[in-house]
């Protein structure tokens, strides 16, 4: 027969681990959100880099900021490739979110006639 104070022991047992369960899972759901923003501020700032590259030979100087989704604001520079400043530029591209901030850089050509 099972007596009392085994009884409470077994609960309480029981009680620590289905609470070091639900942290677990509430770990999970976190880190599961973190990853789904990272990935979308990368994917924000691969499309920046394909506009950029996209654009004409005018518009490649100097950079600016947009907020492209609501909780994402993202900020772009252009400038020369210091070793072959005619011909090559560098984009760099940093998405911020809540958190944390994702940074791609990026080289492109210049588009001259």
């Amino acid at each position: 027969m099972v007596s009392l104070a085994e009884t409470l022991v077994a609960s309480g047992l029981l009680a620590t681990a289905l609470l070091s369960l639900a942290q677990l899972f509430a770990l999970g759901v976190s880190s599961t959100d973190a990853a789904g923003r990272t990935t979308r501020a990368a994917l924000l700032a691969a499309q920046k880099i394909e506009d950029v590259r996209a654009s004409s030979a005018t518009a490649l100087d100097g950079g600016g900021s947009d907020v492209p989704a609501p909780g994402f604001a993202r900020e772009w520079s252009i400038g020369a490739f210091p070793s072959d400043p005619d011909h090559l530029i560098v984009i760099e591209v940093i998405v911020r979110t809540r958190g944390s901030a994702t940074r791609m850089i990026a080289l492109g050509s210049r588009n001259v006639p």
